[in-house]
């Protein structure tokens, strides 16, 4: 009877590291890629940014200044006037106005408000960007 001897214990070894470095460079090269392609994707999204600095209303309009305080021009496309109790739209405007950086733009909406109530004003931007600002209409 012949005994067939098998690889050595340390070309079992080698073959084992050899195997495990393989996989790690893998993984590696598919990770940094995929972050690659997510963080080019979300790019223009992650420099926008805006701001509401401030809200007035009287009984027949709410004045609505939105600031872009992003890297990049935004194209502020709806302001909502929202009622905070009830979360109903109360008024929905489409813009299409365009900041550059650091601009403040006031924004006009014709709305009915109810003295005592709060409401909330909404920006967003053609990419789905939003700022939200609280206000009480003290009428």
């Amino acid at each position: 009877m012949k005994v067939r001897k098998a690889i050595s214990p340390v070309i079992a070894t080698l073959l084992l590291i050899l195997i495990a470095v393989a996989a790690s460079i893998l993984v590696y090269v598919w990770v940094t890629g995929y972050a690659s392609s997510v963080t080019g994707a979300e790019a223009t999204q992650l420099q926008e940014r805006i701001k509401i600095d401030a809200v007035s209303a009287n009984s027949s309009y709410t004045v609505v200044y939105v600031r872009n305080i992003g890297d990049i021009k935004v194209n502020v496309t709806d302001i909502y006037i929202i009622d905070a109790a009830t979360s109903e739209i109360m008024n929905h405007t489409v813009f299409g106005v365009e900041l550059a950086p650091g601009q403040v733009k006031e924004f006009q909406v014709e709305t009915t408000l109810k003295p005592g109530h709060t409401y909330i004003a909404k920006a967003v931007t053609s990419n789905g960007v939003e700022a939200t600002q609280s206000f009480v209409y003290r009428g």
